[in-house]
């Protein structure tokens, strides 16, 4: 994952349409500031502001503008309905107007509007661009010590959580390419606030996409009131808790049908016509290996199935392997508890082969399926090379 962005021609013809979504809540203070920076900034790109309804006249300012309605646009909204469905909006908007490489950044003139540039520029490498204050070169400004301690702990604590990679996960200065939107599903997602923004990196490494981090300084705001809440906060916690135990709680209830299919199957071998017949070892490995291809459904369909595939019959190999020496730690356990400490009793046994083995096995497999079986690649995209006309990061 690369913090620098490429640096465009100037003499590249613009071929792909660029827009930066802004939504706003009462910043009649900072809006034309912020235009007038994003516009000079990135003279090829469109402005859309996503307005709730604000009181204090946002949307008036908007379209008092001299490029309105040629690179400024406005979507008014009746009401406050927080962050994420203001931009679920406004992405909306440009994914039904053809734009290519959509960004996305606040009014408060925290974001660098001179860093827009860069963003889209890195999106001839990657899928999506992360303005990022937790990479080389990155930082903040105007912010108690508190506050940044606040903030570099949220960001280590998502990404251990959920493993996206990312340094910065509840950066708001982003740009995604459209097939990228269109491939973490933005417009389906429900968070808000940090979450959101937490939400849609998380989603682009379960979709597997290229994401770079382009470092930025984040200045706190001087006019206008921060949107900020405790509710926000916690929403983004809490949130964060759930995607990942989700996850765990649909592969283990996944893991608790295949076990029960285990189950019925070997007794149906073993008691049935025309299977009474066959050895019981036999019984027993036919039974495991339609258990292990109901996990595999299940897991494929269901704790998995926002993660494309494009090797079904490696991704089957894979995950046979791993459930095969999943299931070995019972065994393991089993012989150690038995034959290496001596634990010789019929409780024993139980404790040591289905409930240690089977807690490590299930540990184990996890882990595997995650890492190696249902781990997206990075789709393979057509890289156009200096198509916006953006100019080269300043010394």
């Amino acid at each position: 994952m690369s913090a620098e962005p490429i640096a465009q021609s100037l003499d590249e013809p613009a071929t792909e349409r660029c827009l930066v979504v802004v939504p706003t809540y009462d910043e009649a203070e900072n809006i034309d500031r912020l235009l007038d920076a994003v516009l000079a900034a990135a003279p090829y790109a469109d402005v859309l502001v996503v307005d709730d309804n604000s009181p204090d006249g946002t949307a008036r300012l908007v379209t008092r503008r001299r490029e309105f309605g040629e690179r400024v646009w406005l979507l008014e909204r009746p009401g406050k309905a927080g962050l994420g469905a203001a931009y679920r909006a406004g992405f909306a908007w440009a994914l039904e107007r053809g734009y290519d490489r959509i960004a996305q950044m606040d009014a408060d003139l925290s974001h660098p509007p001179e860093r827009v540039p860069a963003l889209f520029a890195a999106l001839d490498d990657a899928d999506v661009s992360v303005g990022s204050r937790y990479v080389d070169g990155g930082g903040v400004a105007n912010w108690a010590w508190r506050r940044r301690l606040l903030s570099w702990a949220g960001n280590l604590y998502v990404r251990l959580v959920l493993g996206t990679g990312v340094h910065d996960n509840t950066a708001g200065f982003k740009a995604f390419r459209r097939e990228a939107l269109e491939d973490i599903g933005v417009l389906e997602s429900e968070s808000n606030g940090y979450s959101f923004q937490i939400e849609n990196t998380w989603r682009a490494a379960q979709a597997g996409l290229s994401v770079v981090e382009v470092p930025i300084t984040f200045t706190d705001r001087t006019e206008g009131q921060s949107k900020m809440s405790g509710s926000i906060a916690t929403e983004a916690l809490t949130r964060v808790l759930v995607w990942r135990f989700s996850e765990v709680l649909m592969f283990l209830a996944v893991g608790g049908f295949g076990y029960i299919v285990d189950v019925v199957a070997f007794n149906a071998f073993r008691l049935v016509e025309p299977f009474k017949a066959l050895d019981p070892a036999y019984a027993r490995t036919a039974a495991v290996v339609l258990a292990i291809l109901v996990n595999y459904i299940g897991n494929r369909a269901w704790t998995w199935r926002n993660v494309p595939s494009d090797d079904r019959r490696r991704e089957l190999a894979l995950f046979f392997l791993f459930s095969v020496i999943g299931f070995g730690f019972s065994l393991a356990c089993l012989l150690i508890s038995h034959d290496v400490l001596g634990y010789t009793s019929a409780l024993a046994d139980n404790i040591s082969a289905n409930v240690v083995g089977l807690a490590l096995g299930a540990v184990f497999r996890f882990w595997t399926y995650k890492k190696y079986v249902f781990h997206a690649q990075a789709p393979v995209r057509e890289v156009r090379r200096a198509s916006v006309k953006v100019p080269s990061r300043p010394a």
